[in-house]
């Protein structure tokens, strides 16, 4: 098992910013030449999981099957750069639960207005619409200490400065990495 390897995971509403920045830090990390593998979570929703709908059970076992893969792709020497909602704790401890000390969570916040003003799949206007369901009034449980120790907030910073927050992170948990 490499024990360099990590999970980077990054979580938060649609809209919150992850899918951005989860793509800028695997470019990131391509460009210094350091193995990685991007699992995004729209991604996974629409193959390997795309037998699951979006209640809670369904929803844990989406976040199961991705830290699975995110876990295997880890013992294989691959950095792992992750982004779901993940919205509840019962999703976060599985998550835990399953990738253990190579996991290194991300909270990537902005609240709940913005994420519907910047909208950039347009889910919550179909959400609005009623062709979502579970979305919008489905329950985000405030993150427990250790999963904001990361914590970006995507409205008190720009998206370029939120990226090197997290590339400081990133530099402190893998041992080749070069800024």
């Amino acid at each position: 098992m490499n024990d360099i390897t990590r999970v980077f995971w990054l979580f938060g509403r649609s809209g919150a910013g992850k899918t951005t920045l989860a793509q800028r830090l695997c470019g990131g990390l391509q460009d210094r030449k350091i193995p990685v593998v991007y699992l995004d979570g729209d991604e996974m929703r629409a193959t390997l999981c795309s037998d699951l709908g979006f209640k809670s059970e369904a929803r844990l076992e989406n976040h199961r099957r991705i830290a699975e893969i995110a876990r295997l792709l880890a013992r294989q020497g691959l950095n792992v750069v992750v982004s779901t909602m993940a919205p509840e704790h019962q999703q976060r401890d599985l998550v835990a639960r399953i990738l253990g000390e190579k996991l290194v969570w991300f909270y990537i916040h902005a609240p709940l207005d913005v994420c519907m003003a910047r909208d950039p799949k347009g889910i919550y206007k179909r959400a609005l619409e009623g062709r979502v369901q579970q979305l919008i009034n489905y329950p985000f449980e405030v993150p427990r200490p250790a999963e904001r120790e990361n914590y970006i907030n995507t409205i008190a910073q720009n998206i370029d400065d939120c990226y090197l927050a997290i590339l400081e992170v990133v530099k402190k948990h893998l041992t080749d990495f070069d800024i």
